[in-house]
């Protein structure tokens, strides 16, 4: 039988570290290059997803690679979908039977495989990234940005709109003021 389970506040009395609760690993927040040679398209879609993820607190500069084949990806998917707009999703080919004379049959468009193939790998890239509802919740958000520290010369806005206390003339020494 296994041993039973510490308490937190054992470990903590015997300054142990419990094996069962995760440290707070925090990625660090940055936000990826736009890769070079890639369609407006592309780029468009690259952009969308890195906004995306950087309102989600999930991007990072590792991101980069997995987001790039997302917009190669989009970029062939929107091609073949403006393919299929115009020849259809079935389309006559032409081939020759056994006697070597031409025959018209109808078949898939090969479009139609390019796309269908675009969008379940674009599904799968989506999820690695944390994008679909099932992988939302196992996407660590990263460490946010360090605010800017103010000099403390300067006051916060509330106490900028906190009228100046009156200075009673009254209690003013004049023999230490000259």
């Amino acid at each position: 039988m296994p041993m039973p389970r510490k308490s937190l506040a054992e470990h903590q009395l015997q300054n142990t570290k419990p094996a069962y609760v995760e440290p707070e690993a925090f990625v660090p927040h940055g936000r990826p290059r736009y890769p070079k040679g890639i369609s407006g398209e592309a780029k468009a879609a690259f952009k969308r997803l890195s906004r995306m993820l950087e309102a989600r607190r999930s991007i990072t500069p590792g991101d980069e690679e997995i987001l790039r084949l997302y917009a190669f990806l989009f970029s062939r998917h929107q091609r073949a979908l403006a393919a299929l707009e115009l020849e259809g999703e079935i389309t006559t080919y032409t081939r020759l039977n056994n006697r070597g004379e031409d025959v018209q049959c109808e078949k898939p468009n090969h479009w139609l495989k390019v796309a269908e193939t675009c969008e379940a790998r674009m599904i799968s890239c989506l999820s690695a990234l944390g994008m679909t509802p099932m992988n939302r919740s196992k996407v660590k958000t990263t460490e946010p940005k360090p605010a800017p520290q103010l000099p403390e010369a300067f006051p916060s806005r509330e106490e900028a709109k906190q009228p100046e206390p009156d200075i009673d003339l009254n209690e003013i020494h004049e023999e230490l003021v000259q």
